[in-house]
């Protein structure tokens, strides 16, 4: 088994997701984890597309520990290769796992470590806008801790969010 097959592996994942066989979508992923990291390392961007693919997943299905250990490691590996707007999504996915921790300054502080390389994500989860800069972002009002290109993209991710918002003491 190669590149291909991990790929087709992901493509697989995210076809059962959408359809909502979690459970197979989790086996997906994790077989193609396996492969990648038997074909390509634990340190290949190919293989932390398949960890944040897990850990999307897992804050999906509310398994909070095992979205931050998959996610931590596309973060890692992205943090030193592969695409900007790779590691500005895998950097709001942990933004989104902290604030369902309840830790909002956690959630501000892991979005503001794109701002240097304006490499920060919109909030909403299905904008195509993945790198921004701070400069084109507004953030929510009351928390500050998530960022979006558009009050659009704010409205749409308001049901998500609104279950986490709360004021939080400024930067």
């Amino acid at each position: 088994m190669g590149l291909t097959d991990g790929v087709d592996l992901n493509n697989h994942a995210l076809r059962l997701d959408r359809l909502g066989d979690l459970q197979g979508a989790e086996w997906a992923h994790l077989e193609a984890i396996r492969v990648k990291e038997a074909g390509l390392g634990v340190d290949h961007f190919t293989t932390a597309v398949s960890y944040n693919g897990l850990g999307e997943l897992y804050l999906k299905i509310n398994n909070i520990d095992k979205a931050e250990e998959f996610l931590n490691k596309a973060l890692n590996v992205r943090t030193r290769s592969g695409p900007k707007a790779d590691l500005a999504v895998t950097r709001d996915n942990l933004g989104r796992l902290y604030e369902m921790k309840g830790d909002l300054k956690a959630a501000q502080e892991v979005r503001l470590q794109g701002a240097p390389e304006n490499n920060i994500a919109c909030g909403n989860y299905n904008c195509a806008k993945l790198t921004n800069s701070l400069a084109e972002l507004s953030r929510c009002t009351a928390c500050k801790a998530i960022f979006y290109c558009a009050k659009p993209c704010q409205m749409a991710d308001w049901k998500r969010h609104k279950n986490f918002c709360q004021r939080i003491a400024a930067v």
